[in-house]
C-alpha cells in the first residue's frame, strides 16, 4: 500500500481517530495531573519528568489496550458480517474466506487496530510533554492544561467537520468533557 493510500485509509477511520485521540489526551491528562497533585500534596520531591513518564506509561498501556480492543472487536464484527452475507447469499459458511470481500474485511480490522492505537499514543503526548520538558511544577501543570484544551478544541473542530455539525458546539462538548475529567483528577489528587 502506498503512503498516500495509507493516509487516506487512516483518515477514513475518523471514529477511531477521535476515540483514540480523546482517550489519549483525557486519560493521560487525568493520570498526569493526579500524579502531580499527589506528589505536591504529599510533599514529595519528585522531578517533573518522572510524573511525565508516569503519564506516558499510562498512555502506552492505553494505546496498546485500545489497539488490541479494536482488533478483537472489529474482527468479531467483520466475521459476523461475513457469516450474515453468506447466509443471505445461501452459500456454505466459510465460502467467502480468502475472497476479496474477506481480504478487505481483514484490512479494515488491521487499520482500525492501528488507527485507534496510534491515535491514543499520539494523544498521550499532549499532557505529558510539559512535564518531561519543564522542570517547574506549576508551569508544567498550567502548560499541560492549556495544551490539552487547545488539542480538545482542535479535535472538536475535526469532529464537527467530519459530522458536518457545528464546529463550535462540538468543540464546546469535547472541552466540557475535558473540564469534567480535569476536575475529577483535581479532586482525586487531594485538591492541591
Amino acid at each position: 500500500m502506498k503512503l498516500t493510500e495509507f493516509i487516506q485509509e487512516y483518515l477514513k477511520m475518523s471514529r477511531y481517530i477521535a476515540l483514540g485521540t480523546l482517550d489519549g489526551i483525557l486519560a493521560v491528562m487525568g493520570v498526569t495531573l493526579a500524579a502531580s497533585g499527589v506528589a505536591s500534596a504529599g510533599g514529595l520531591d519528585i522531578p517533573n519528568y518522572v510524573i511525565g513518564l508516569t503519564g506516558l506509561s499510562g498512555g502506552i498501556a492505553l494505546s496498546l489496550s485500545n489497539a488490541f480492543g479494536s482488533f478483537i472487536g472489529e474482527r468479531a464484527e467483520e466475521a459476523r458480517n461475513l457469516r450474515e452475507l453468506e447466509q443471505k447469499m445461501v452459500i456454505q459458511e466459510g465460502a467467502l474466506d480468502d475472497t476479496l470481500i474477506h481480504r478487505q474485511a481483514k484490512k479494515r480490522v488491521y487499520m482500525s487496530m492501528f488507527v485507534h492505537g496510534f491515535s491514543s499514543f499520539i494523544g498521550a503526548f499532549v499532557p505529558v510533554l510539559p512535564f518531561i520538558l519543564i522542570p517547574n511544577r506549576t508551569t508544567a501543570t498550567l502548560t499541560t492544561i492549556t495544551l490539552c484544551f487547545f488539542a480538545l478544541v482542535i479535535l472538536g473542530i475535526y469532529l464537527g467537520k467530519v459530522s458536518r455539525k457545528s464546529l463550535v458546539k462540538t468543540s464546546i462538548e469535547i472541552v466540557l468533557i475535558g473540564v469534567l475529567i480535569g476536575v475529577v483528577s483535581f479532586l482525586i489528587s487531594g485538591g492541591h
